[in-house]
């Protein structure tokens, strides 16, 4: 199944356009199976978002975009600002408590090298960017972000590919052209939150560009491969010896 594990509506989000009912019929246009409100710095009510998800019959959860210190993370299983969630070991505390699963948002953000055509630069933003303390507590990195240019997420996918993070992609809409660019397919069925959380801390997801190229330029995430079971063994590996290599990102 497909869904959008990121989008904002207003006024929940300052910044968006969109009304819920909008991002719905949106959502329901372009061919997802559901959406996750995921509102800046705050979160919609349980009762609110099952009111929308049932006057439109359509799958909707919600979950939060926490502004860091580090960067923007998307909160899965935690639906409560505190303060000090600005640093992103003080979030990690709240969310491992609560049994969530968070995923680093546009990581290319103030990370991407100013120059695209020099390799050096490159290697040089890649190796900042690793050092990201916040990368200790994510369970995965959003790759594809609909409102990035293919640079940029081609940034975060070369992030993540090295430090072997499972990927995402979202559309992180704000208006209505952004909505269903890209989605994430998702191996088994999703019905709630607590699905949701489980199968992002499983890691069985794949990200979707449907613009096919616009977004990622790598033709294997413009659909689901068919070794997708062995294309995540190897993000594990990839991952397990990162962190045995740099011990600076493991969570104990």
């Amino acid at each position: 199944m497909l869904l959008d594990l990121h989008t904002h509506t207003h006024p929940g989000s300052w910044d968006s356009f969109l009304s819920p009912d909008q991002m719905v019929d949106l959502a329901k246009q372009s061919g997802l199976d559901g959406i996750v409100l995921a509102e800046h710095d705050w979160a919609w009510d349980a009762e609110a978002a099952r009111d929308l998800a049932k006057r439109h019959d359509f799958m909707v959860l919600h979950a939060m975009e926490i502004n860091t210190e580090d960067g923007h993370l998307l909160v899965y299983g935690m639906h409560k600002y505190a303060f000090g969630m600005h640093r992103s070991h003080e979030l990690w505390g709240h969310v491992e408590e609560l049994g969530g699963v968070m995923i680093a948002a546009h990581p290319y953000r103030r990370q991407h090298p100013w120059n695209w055509e020099s390799e050096k630069e490159w290697a040089d933003a890649i190796d900042r960017a690793k050092l990201n303390p916040a990368y200790r507590f994510i369970s995965a990195m959003e790759i594809g972000n609909g409102r990035g240019k293919l640079e940029e997420n081609a940034f975060s996918t070369r992030l993540a590919g090295l430090m072997g993070f499972r990927v995402t992609a979202a559309s992180d809409s704000h208006a209505k052209d952004d909505m269903g660019k890209c989605a994430t397919y998702f191996e088994r069925d999703i019905r709630t939150e607590e699905d949701l959380v489980a199968e992002l801390k499983a890691g069985r997801f794949w990200p979707i560009d449907l613009t096919r190229g616009k977004l990622l330029a790598d033709p294997i995430y413009h659909d689901v491969p068919e070794d997708l079971h062995d294309r995540w063994a190897e993000m594990d590996e990839v991952h397990r010896q990162y962190l045995e290599s740099n011990p600076f990102h493991r969570r104990d």
